[in-house]
């Protein structure tokens, strides 16, 4: 198999992987968008924003792997890179959780005592 091939093959298995997980989180991240955010627009925009932050990041990583190796080494050389690209997804996975919880910490809650009866 040529580099190119490989290149491909850990820019989609990168993909496939985000994406997966993305289908996974999205429905709790946009309920608790939605109860930080107060309105449905709001919380589709961060929504949508978080999909592609967690999209592009370790896709604009995987973009800058260059296959150096042949043979058995080349599959480790990728396999690496996979996990580069996987770890700069929970990096930002993580930089989005920490804003949601500061936000989650700070956002101003409903009294009981002012409740409406």
């Amino acid at each position: 198999m040529n580099q190119i091939l490989f290149y491909a093959i850990s820019l989609v298995i990168t993909l496939i992987a985000s994406i997966l997980i993305i289908l996974f989180l999205r429905t709790a991240l946009k309920r608790v968008l939605l109860d930080l955010c107060g309105t449905e627009e709001r919380a589709h925009f961060w929504t949508v924003f978080s999909v592609i932050m967690l999209v592009a990041m370790p896709f604009l990583l995987g973009m800058g792997y260059h296959p150096t190796r042949q043979g058995t080494a080349l599959f480790f050389e990728m396999a690496n890179q996979v996990r580069s690209n996987m770890f700069s997804f929970l990096f930002a996975l993580g930089a989005i959780g920490g804003v949601v919880t500061f936000f989650a910490l700070v956002a101003p809650r409903p009294n009981a005592n002012n409740a409406p009866k």
